[in-house]
């Protein structure tokens, strides 16, 4: 499941419409959906908008997938249930800014199968001529 699939799931959970969502989040209308549909990411920007507009939304559940959808308890806390029991915990800082760096090398990585996808398709056009 992808960060998208996640969200989605914790909009309808909560009974958020997607209107209400792009407008709290200041994103374009259609945003959700054109992400849900096509294979795009939750840019660092977005994601940053999320956490700050829904704080009870588990950064680390909606990036990863695990831990809770809800976060209940302090950024300490909800690290400790996360990662493995003998590492420590990271001040919620580190862990935000390494999620960003994370998130980075996912969107590098979508647009270059992007344009490898893009290529191919290309070929085969070029091929069926």
């Amino acid at each position: 499941m992808r960060p998208i699939d996640r969200l989605i799931k914790y909009l309808r959970e909560k009974r958020i419409t997607a209107y209400s969502f792009e407008k709290t989040c200041q994103v374009a209308n259609g945003y959700l959906k054109k992400q849900e549909k096509g294979k795009g990411t939750v840019g660092s920007d977005i994601v940053e908008r999320i956490f700050r507009n829904y704080p009870e939304l588990s950064v680390v559940w909606m990036i990863t997938g695990q831990g809770k959808m809800i976060h209940e308890g302090s950024d300490d806390e909800l690290t400790r249930n996360v990662m493995e029991e003998d590492k420590p915990a990271y001040p919620s800082d580190e862990i935000i800014t390494e999620l960003r760096e994370r998130i980075k090398v996912l969107e590098r990585l979508v647009n270059d199968k992007e344009k490898i996808i893009q290529l191919l398709e290309a070929r085969f056009v070029k091929q069926k001529k």
